[in-house]
């Protein structure tokens, strides 16, 4: 009984509204838990802003991950013939910067130009006051403050992977309006694979017999809620308005997650 019973309550919390400032106070509790200071020559985001994005407020983690996650998105543009270096690039859900602290600097120092955005207005203001590059808030839902065909490369690291359909597919479109015609998306995602490997069990279950999954359904746009959904539901998605160059599953051995890699086709994006 306790499990139901469990659910039940839960499921009150969220449609209540107060899971919100419980979701927010487990955040800050983790980041409290999990900080450690560390060095790595660059501006260093509280522990508590880094909580916000990961869940956890490891300054080292933050660090090294961002590190790695820049140079995968880097070398993944690369084996699809673009380069980073003096591109017009977007970083959406940018954060407090995991990511942007490692790849503007390369792109504006070679005369590219580098614009992040995110749906905090925290994460966006540290950003803008630490980091190189454009910051700017997002909604939600788009538009994004950014004209049509600006950008030649756009990624986003774990956007999709808290976003119902509706907003998915919109993020999609707008991505596709945004970049210029054979731009580049570098997207990542909850696919099968990463579900089967680090998924919670109910997750697992579901996506046998359903292609998408949202799991704890509320605070759309937070950590708190999860999309899984299958590659071959990603790909029905995105082929709206891309070409789909390369689907790499998630990987089983270490928490990393699928990522697609979507070319604008020609023509006007639809609306």
């Amino acid at each position: 009984m306790r499990d139901p019973i469990r659910r039940f309550l839960h499921r009150g919390l969220e449609v209540s509204g107060l899971i919100g400032p419980l979701h927010r106070r487990q955040e800050r509790r983790h980041a409290e838990l999990s900080s450690e200071p560390h060095e790595d020559g660059l501006p260093m985001p509280p522990a508590a802003l880094i909580g916000a994005v990961a869940g956890t407020g490891s300054q080292r983690w933050y660090s090294q991950r961002g590190k790695h996650d820049a140079a995968w998105f880097t070398s993944m543009a690369t084996s699809h013939g673009v380069t980073l270096a003096g591109a017009r690039v977007w970083d959406l859900g940018c954060g407090c910067g995991r990511i942007a602290r490692w790849i503007a600097p390369d792109i504006l120092t070679s005369g590219g130009d580098f614009i992040g955005t995110d749906i905090n207005k925290e994460l966006v203001r540290w950003c803008e006051a630490n980091l190189p590059g454009r910051y700017i808030r997002n909604s939600l839902q788009p538009p994004a403050k950014i004209p049509d065909g600006d950008r030649d490369v756009a990624y986003a690291y774990s956007v999709f992977t808290h976003l119902r359909e509706p907003a998915l597919r919109a993020w999609l479109a707008e991505i596709a309006r945004v970049l210029r015609p054979g731009g580049l998306a570098l997207l990542t995602f909850h696919d099968e694979a990463y579900a089967a490997a680090w998924g919670p069990e109910a997750v697992r279950l579901s996506l046998q017999s359903q292609p998408l999954v949202i799991f704890n359904d509320a605070l759309e746009g937070s950590n708190y809620l999860s999309t899984w959904m299958h590659r071959s539901a990603f790909v029905t998605f995105a082929e709206e308005q891309f070409t789909i160059r390369e689907i790499v599953p998630g990987r089983r051995d270490e928490p990393v997650q699928a990522m697609a890699v979507l070319e604008k086709r020609s023509g006007r994006a639809p609306r």
